[in-house]
């Protein structure tokens, strides 16, 4: 009986240690090799969060070459994210922001292509990237990045080919910088103030469930500005207005890598470029004079960016090769609906 029981109990010790994310690899300043070494996962192939891991979605997702992307947060046992007003969460040391990068394939099956980290270390945040393997049972670390060849996916452009680049530490910066430091981008209350299905079929508001679960403060929240840009129910000015905060407005920002070019693009800005000249002649603008010139598209210095795939005209500057056709159709909209 005694010796039942003490199978029983390291059964159970070596069932919860499988279950537990490796918190000093987030920790560590020699990240892993492959991405499974975290433990973020029971089952890496279909992203089956392991405990504390966390699945969230985005009100409107950032745009990358109509990628899905299948986002977790991993917030240590007993530790809290705290509100910083409608900023990014302020996150304990040690948690995690995991992203997967994936296209759903002409048969039916899901291409994992890449694996973003953002881990919160002592010194801030740091940012990994690992590519799936061949056989899509584990990414490895890919410091340096890497351009995957994709074919045979389903997409809204149906694209035959995406030169897909999963980005080299240094290109993460590009975003993700604000005030000279690295900073997630999607977790703010006003991205995730929506409902979410979760593993056990029940939907929930993802800033209750995170509260509920003890990974966020308690708060009522009531921001509702950002929308989903691409729902036609919604007010147009608005639609675009949330497209062009989560795309462009990190950058866009008084504190951001954009911030020398006088453009800020967060909802919460009044201007959006209407009239406004661009800091630096040159082909970015196009020859155009305005960012934003009322009830003339054409004339837009904006518009004229996201419709180019030139790396030293389109915008962003990284992490796409395709032109996102149904922004671009909102934004021409918006700006021709301009007085």
């Amino acid at each position: 009986m005694k010796s039942t029981s003490l199978r029983f109990i390291f059964l159970l010790f070596i069932s919860s240690n499988a279950l537990a994310v490796n918190d000093d690899s987030i920790l560590s300043d020699d990240p892993p090799n492959r991405l499974s070494e975290f433990n973020f996962f029971s089952d890496p192939m279909n992203h089956l969060p392991n405990k504390n891991v966390v699945p969230y979605d985005l009100i409107t997702p950032l745009f990358t070459d109509y990628a899905d992307k299948h986002r977790f947060v991993y917030v240590p046992n007993g530790m809290t994210a705290e509100f910083n007003g409608d900023e990014v969460f302020e996150f304990p040391i040690g948690a995690a922001l995991i992203k997967t990068f994936s296209y759903q394939k002409d048969d039916g099956d899901e291409l994992l292509l890449e694996t973003r980290l953002l881990l919160h270390k002592a010194d801030g945040w740091d940012a990994l990237t690992y590519v799936w393997n061949t056989d899509q049972d584990d990414a490895d670390l890919a410091l340096g990045g890497k351009t995957i060849d994709v074919t045979n996916v389903i997409t809204p452009s149906n694209s035959s080919y995406i030169r897909y680049r999963a980005p080299n530490k240094n290109q993460c910066k590009e975003c993700h910088l604000k005030n000279d430091e690295v900073e997630p981008i999607g977790p703010k209350p006003r991205n995730i103030n929506k409902q979410l299905i979760y593993l056990d079929g029940i939907r929930r508001n993802q800033i209750n469930h995170w509260a509920a679960i003890g990974i966020l403060q308690k708060s009522d929240y009531t921001n509702d500005l950002m929308i989903d840009a691409f729902d036609e129910n919604y007010d147009l000015s608005l639609r675009a207005r949330s497209y062009l905060d989560i795309n462009c407005g990190h950058c866009h920002s008084p504190e951001g890598s954009a911030s020398s070019s006088g453009l800020y693009l967060s909802i919460d800005d009044k201007n959006y470029g209407v009239y406004k000249k661009p800091v630096a002649a040159g082909r970015g603008s196009g020859g155009l004079s305005y960012s934003i010139v009322p009830g003339h598209p054409e004339e837009s210095i904006l518009l004229y960016r996201m419709l180019s795939n030139e790396p030293d005209v389109m915008m962003p500057e990284s992490g796409r090769t395709l032109m996102h056709a149904e922004a671009i159709s909102l934004m021409r909209e918006w700006i021709s609906e301009m007085k």
